[in-house]
């Protein structure tokens, strides 16, 4: 079962390893990222920052849905960590059982990537035209979707904010 698809750039820090994980009585996390994937330093880093007692996988993007779709993951409580809105769009559209999707960082730790106006979405999340399509996407699945930065902070619901 995955307890929460998490969109964050940062993918694997704190929030997410510490509290997000304890919040939430997280097993096992799942990094689905194809850069991360083959990026050696980057998955040992990660890795280091989980609590031993969690399971930590780093998986590119169509591994981590063909897993993620089986019956072996439903046994489990997963938290899944994505770099991006169309990645988390991809899971979404492939993986029927996730609780909720929910943004934390976006859009803040680097130049504009895709070199297009940014909105303020909520305090920790800009995101420009291109994302704007993808969170419109989002939005028609059956999933709840929020921006909540860390268990205690305020939730915003992503289906009841007016996007444009």
């Amino acid at each position: 079962m995955i307890k929460m698809l998490r969109i964050d750039e940062r993918l694997i820090h704190g929030q997410v390893a510490m509290v997000w994980s304890k919040a939430l009585g997280i097993k096992r996390i799942l990094v689905a990222n194809d850069k991360a994937a083959n990026n050696y330093l980057q998955t040992i880093s990660m890795k280091l920052a989980v609590p031993s007692n969690i399971r930590f996988d780093l998986q590119n993007l169509s591994k981590s849905i063909k897993f993620l779709d089986s019956p072996k993951s439903e046994s489990q409580v997963i938290m899944v960590v994505v770099e991006n809105f169309k990645d988390a769009l991809s899971i979404a559209q492939n993986v029927p059982k996730i609780d909720v999707i929910n943004i934390g960082n976006y859009g803040l730790l680097s130049v504009n990537k895709h070199n297009n106006k940014q909105k303020q979405l909520d305090t920790c999340v800009k995101v420009d035209d291109i994302d704007l399509e993808y969170i419109k996407q989002i939005i028609k699945l059956p999933f709840q979707f929020v921006s909540q930065l860390t268990p205690n902070s305020s939730k915003k619901d992503i289906k009841k904010m007016k996007i444009n």
